[in-house]
């Protein structure tokens, strides 16, 4: 029943007009959407204006929860799923933001996703994001990963594949290219933190997917294909056609 009301109220949001003040954050910030065809960045804009207007926004230390910083961090999430289901970041309800780096248990974070529904970020490692958008390096997106991964019922470095013929390939891909990263990280395009766990590989390689892709490719054909087989995008394509 709640999964119903859900629905319609996606269904009402992605049925409005995008707001016209939100068209040149979009052009301004999210410079990556320029690679887009009409068509793409038309799914794109449905995207992120109904997670932005879906989900909850809480802004710590009196951060201002701005058109900007909705879109910014919606367009993370969007650009993640894009083309997946409207319902993919069902799961995720409420997203904190910080101004800078936070503390958990006396450690520092810049983001953090938990599987009882929330993302934390640092509004100040996001903006740093995108200004380096070919470092393989972007905390939206790395969180909104973990959450797209706890879909398919935790952080286990494997999301909800669209058939269940595709876990095989994936499982072997990703078990080959964890491994390779955790015996050899001076020599790989990810970095060495995704060797960590699954989840945390599953993140980073999301990540260089999108901010790394022609290297990506080049390097591991094999995960690339499983990233663009589950993301439903070919970033190096549309790279290399630009």
């Amino acid at each position: 029943m709640f999964s119903f009301f859900r629905d319609l109220r996606r269904q009402k949001f992605a049925a409005e007009p995008f707001p016209t003040g939100w068209m040149p954050i979009v052009e301004q910030r999210l410079t990556f959407t320029k690679r887009f065809q009409p068509d793409e960045l038309e799914r794109f804009l449905v995207v992120l204006k109904v997670f932005a207007k879906d989900k909850d926004w809480v802004g710590i230390h009196g951060l201002e929860i701005s058109d900007e910083l909705k879109v910014v961090i919606s367009g993370a999430a969007a650009r993640l799923g894009r083309n997946l289901d409207l319902d993919v970041y069902d799961q995720l309800r409420t997203v904190v933001v910080y101004p800078s780096h936070f503390s958990h248990d006396d450690e520092a974070f810049l983001g953090q996703a938990f599987r009882w529904g929330q993302v934390v970020l640092s509004w100040d490692a996001v903006k740093g994001g995108l200004k380096n958008p070919g470092d393989g390096h972007d905390t939206a997106l790395h969180e909104f990963a973990h959450m797209l991964d706890a879909a398919s019922g935790g952080f286990d470095g494997t999301p909800e594949l669209h058939d269940a013929r595709d876990y095989g390939a994936w499982a072997q891909a990703f078990s080959k290219h964890f491994l390779e990263l955790r015996e050899k990280p001076e020599k790989n395009v990810m970095r060495a933190d995704g060797a960590t766990n699954e989840a945390e590989f599953f993140a980073v390689a999301t990540e260089t997917f999108f901010e790394r892709p022609v290297q990506l490719k080049n390097r591991a054909p094999d995960l690339y294909e499983q990233l663009q087989h589950y993301y439903l995008v070919d970033p190096a394509a549309a790279i290399r056609a630009s």
